[in-house]
């Protein structure tokens, strides 16, 4: 917005400059020494006009230098801010994530160790449960035999 204003605010002093220079008897009034008395600063005699339009011109130019060069400074130093911000938070987000996938890891970790414990838990449960069945298994299939050969006896065969 600064910057536009200062634009158009130059555009109408140069508007301003060049419609006054256009007429011959204002280029010799631009040319012609006057006496001009500037309150605060005392007075002039014997300086062109147009010397007092060419400082007033320089003294406007160097404003709206100083204006936009100071605007830019603190675009710029604004922008400078942001992004050390956002990189402070980008590595503070990193910490949090890393920390983060660490007590994953070590969930995980402690987890899949319990799983292991579980199995081989399991896998000696099953062993003696193999055993007792083959035990039971032998012990009915005698029993059987048994029957087998008591119920021959008793049918005659």
């Amino acid at each position: 917005m600064r910057f536009n204003l200062n634009t158009v605010l130059l555009a109408i002093l140069a508007v301003l400059t060049i419609a006054f220079l256009i007429p011959p008897e204002n280029r010799n009034t631009l040319t012609a020494p006057h006496t001009l008395s500037v309150p605060g600063l005392g007075v002039s005699q014997g300086v062109p006009v147009g010397t007092y339009l060419l400082v007033g011109w320089l003294v406007t130019a160097v404003l709206f230098a100083l204006v936009n060069t100071f605007s830019r400074l603190r675009r710029d130093a604004d922008s400078a801010r942001i992004l050390r911000d956002m990189e402070n938070l980008r590595a503070n987000l990193d910490k949090a994530e890393g920390s983060r996938f660490a007590e994953l890891q070590a969930y995980l970790d402690r987890r899949l160790g319990e799983i292991q414990t579980q199995v081989k838990t399991q896998a000696t449960d099953l062993g003696t449960y193999t055993a007792r069945m083959d035990t039971v298994r032998n012990e009915l299939a005698a029993d059987l035999g048994q029957l087998d050969n008591y119920l021959k006896r008793k049918l005659g065969e």
